[in-house]
């Protein structure tokens, strides 16, 4: 694990501040990226502020993420090191409940993992969630 520098909410009513996440090392399905830009949308506020009674504190908005893949695990084939990539507000699902097989993800039934108000924290994600930008 090694720390990774972000501004974080620590309650409802107290402002953004400095904050350590502990990343966790690249396992072998994973995808590390460098986050050059993230975007904070009125649903990071939502949470911030815990308006819908769930929020996980501390928490680091920003869930829509673009920056460029530092490392790859071993089994990942289709992202390579330096590529420009984005992640949305998912990092993970099942692949396998009737949701994930008529392609919506976002209603697994399983394990669905978003990147806001969610307690895995480690800013890898697995290469099903990563798109890579090949326009720009």
């Amino acid at each position: 694990m090694y720390p990774t520098r972000a501004y974080a909410a620590k309650s409802a009513s107290q402002p953004l501040g400095p904050f350590q996440i502990a990343r966790r090392e690249v396992g072998p399905h994973d995808v590390l990226i460098d986050i050059d830009y993230c975007g904070v949308c009125h649903t990071d506020l939502h949470f911030i502020r815990n308006e819908w009674q769930s929020s996980i504190y501390p928490m680091v908005p920003g869930h829509e993420i673009v920056g460029r893949v530092n490392k790859v695990g071993e089994h990942v084939t289709k992202f390579k090191k330096g590529e420009l990539v984005a992640v949305g507000c998912m990092v993970d699902s099942c692949q396998h409940c009737e949701d994930c097989a008529e392609g919506m993800e976002q209603y697994c039934q399983n394990t669905p993992t978003f990147t806001y108000n969610d307690t895995v924290g480690s800013l890898v994600s697995r290469p099903t969630a990563v798109t890579p930008i090949r326009s720009l």
